[in-house]
């Protein structure tokens, strides 16, 4: 009896011998499938922070996921003014259209949005569902008041393939910022942010992004003709 706790640890030794042994042998393949381990759990979770935006411009589904990665590589910075300060931009020299000291400086910080360029949603400070039906419904009246104008027409975004959008009237002409997004103007994403796309003057650009209110799409500016349908101009904002 008392060689047994002698014996257990030979055992015990022999045991991590054999262990040693097969961690040198086999040191590639542990150390991939551990590696696999890690990257699989990553892009569970990734595609389903995917999924959360809800259904945008891209298919709502794995390859969607996949295509949504890939264009990380276009993306730009989002939230400098600079930009707006280029005197070569369309109507840079002219008036912006926001009222005077609207909007007011933003208190809280910007909400944090999804990392992925496509869709882009916002992940905090979400709204409740009756407030984002109200601005779903002002939307769809301002669409309905402009149509009857004759100034825009209410079509299916180009952007956002699950939601309508405004377009500049095909009765009237068309900027060169306008002929950039073919005629669209704005859009609602009618999922849980509630947020806005919309293409403004570079004058009321600069204003939103100092004052916090809003921020220029990973795209804004890229020349994607190879990639998208239609070009994505500086001056397009989430809001």
């Amino acid at each position: 009896m008392s060689d047994s706790p002698v014996l257990s640890r030979f055992a015990h030794l022999a045991n991590l011998e054999q262990l040693q042994r097969l961690l040198r042998s086999h040191r590639a393949t542990i150390f991939s499938a551990a590696g696999a381990a890690v990257l699989l759990s990553f892009a569970i979770r990734d595609y389903h922070l995917y999924l959360s935006y809800g259904p945008g411009g891209l298919p709502y589904n794995a390859f969607g996921w996949l295509l949504a990665n890939t264009l990380r590589v276009f993306s730009r910075e989002q939230l400098s003014p600079k930009p707006y300060d280029d005197k070569k931009l369309p109507f840079a020299d002219e008036s912006g259209y926001l009222p005077t000291e609207f909007p007011p400086k933003r208190e809280s910080p910007r909400p944090k949005l999804g990392s992925h360029p496509v869709p882009q949603r916002q992940l905090e400070q979400l709204p409740s569902a009756d407030v984002r039906q109200e601005l779903i419904d002002r939307f769809k009246q301002l669409g309905r008041d402009a149509t009857e104008k004759g100034l825009v027409e209410v079509k299916q975004s180009l952007y956002e393939r699950q939601h309508k959008a405004l377009f500049v009237s095909s009765a009237r002409h068309q900027h060169a910022v306008a002929q950039q997004t073919r005629g669209e103007i704005s859009h609602v994403h009618a999922g849980l942010d509630g947020s806005v796309h919309v293409v403004l003057h570079p004058v009321d650009c600069k204003i939103i992004l100092e004052r916090g209110w809003g921020q220029r799409h990973a795209f804004s500016g890229a020349d994607l003709n190879p990639v998208l349908p239609v070009n994505i101009p500086i001056n397009y904002l989430l809001s």
